[in-house]
């Protein structure tokens, strides 16, 4: 199976300026776990990647407000491991093994396209 058969899209953005909250609402409305951090919404300019547990380590346990936290600060920043739209599926499970991840960003002819999780793959095994 190839990731391309998996991966969700579109991809929910933010832009580094951000405010924390602003991203957690983008995820809440998207039932999204992560949104990916975008310069003017442009895929070809990922910064990095935010998701629930960085905004529940990085703000909440450290009692910050995250309507005055900006995304830049607490986004993984860039440059993400990615995988390829036709890549296997299995390769996908190696990566976010290799590198102890949950999401990939899928791209094609250097743009990304989507993005696939572990969720994802767990979702073709059951």
């Amino acid at each position: 199976m190839k990731v391309r058969d998996l991966m969700s899209y579109p991809i929910a953005t933010v832009r580094p300026e951000a405010t924390v909250l602003e991203a957690a609402k983008r995820m809440a409305a998207e039932k999204k776990g992560s949104v990916l951090v975008a310069r003017d919404g442009l895929l070809k300019e990922c910064l990095g990647i935010v998701t629930t547990s960085r905004i529940f380590l990085k703000v909440f346990s450290e009692g910050r407000d995250p309507a005055a936290v900006a995304v830049r600060e607490i986004m993984t920043a860039g440059p993400l491991v990615t995988i390829d739209l036709d890549a296997s599926t299995r390769e996908a499970a190696r990566l976010m093994r290799e590198h102890n991840i949950r999401r990939l960003p899928v791209m094609k002819d250097g743009a990304l396209v989507g993005i696939i999780t572990s969720k994802d793959l767990l979702s073709c095994v059951v």
